[in-house]
């Protein structure tokens, strides 16, 4: 029983995007002015849920070829047979239908935005239509497939219309996460002796790739300023919060990295950290406000 739960934990990896759910879920809650509650935990779960969905139906997608390489079977379930395939399927069906009825329970013009967020999920894996190692494409589909995505369901949930907040939010989100992800491939390409053809930063010259980084920086904190000082969108109680925890998480990376004498500062990770810096520097806010009202009553 416990291996076939560790087996089904390793089909799901939650850990690779627990984090991820709760930064952009939480930070479109906040630019909407949402409040700590049902609506807020339905809403995490809704989108637990359909990116959960995305991550077992890649699986599923990945486990024939995933079958014959030795490293890649490694973190598939599917592939090692720790889980059949029509397992994996029903945890996906389930995940999908979860997600779509919290999604409906919250508010019904919601399911649009879920319908879309599962069909990016589907299309980014699916063998007839998967777009991962076309050059761009790769990195595009999958920028938008989660953060953007989520964070848009965070605002909906309590601000249900378009609005120049939402609109920031997705322009900054977008650039962020496309950063985060060309800047994880340059890291990781760098540490293998042979170069993958489908990694897609490969698909371009290294002046390109630094082209876009700058590029997406700028986007990014432009729209961040935006954000910040002229629509004021998020509270500086929670600015203050997840700077704090910004740099209790960065802190150990910048003394293992000076110890490190012979290793440059582009080694030093900043994306993952960043995320989690969001999703608790939220979390905090929301627990405090929380407690402040419990307490004034």
């Amino acid at each position: 029983m416990i291996k076939r739960v560790q087996a089904f934990l390793q089909l799901i990896r939650p850990k690779d995007f627990l984090f991820l759910v709760l930064a952009y879920s939480l930070l479109g809650i906040t630019v909407a002015q949402g409040e700590f509650g049902i609506r807020f935990i339905l809403l995490c779960a809704a989108n637990f849920c359909a990116v959960a969905f995305s991550f077992i139906y890649n699986q599923l997608a990945d486990a024939p070829a995933d079958t014959f390489d030795e490293n890649a079977s490694s973190s598939n379930p599917i592939a090692q047979g720790k889980v059949l395939p029509a397992a994996a399927a029903a945890a996906a069906f389930v995940s999908a239908a979860l997600a779509l009825a919290l999604f409906g329970l919250l508010d019904w013009r919601l399911l649009p935005v879920g319908l879309i967020l599962l069909a990016l999920g589907a299309l980014y894996s699916s063998p007839g239509t998967r777009v991962r190692g076309i050059s761009m494409l790769d990195l595009a589909g999958h920028s938008w497939l989660l953060a953007p995505a989520v964070a848009a369901t965070g605002y909906l949930t309590f601000q249900p219309r378009f609005t120049s907040e939402l609109l920031f939010l997705l322009l900054a989100v977008t650039f962020l996460s496309l950063l985060g992800e060309i800047t994880r491939e340059q890291s990781a390409l760098s540490k293998l002796n042979t170069l993958p053809a489908r990694q897609t930063v490969l698909n371009i010259s290294p002046r390109a790739a630094r082209f876009l980084i700058l590029l997406c920086s700028a986007g990014a904190l432009l729209s961040g300023v935006i954000l910040l000082f002229f629509l004021r969108a998020l509270p500086l109680r929670a600015v203050i919060f997840i700077l704090i925890c910004a740099g209790i998480l960065l802190i150990p990376n910048l003394l293992k990295l000076s110890r490190q004498t012979d290793a440059p500062l582009k080694h030093l990770s900043l994306y993952a950290p960043l995320e989690k810096a969001v999703a608790l520097g939220l979390l905090v806010e929301y627990l405090t406000s929380f407690l402040i009202k419990i307490i004034s009553w």
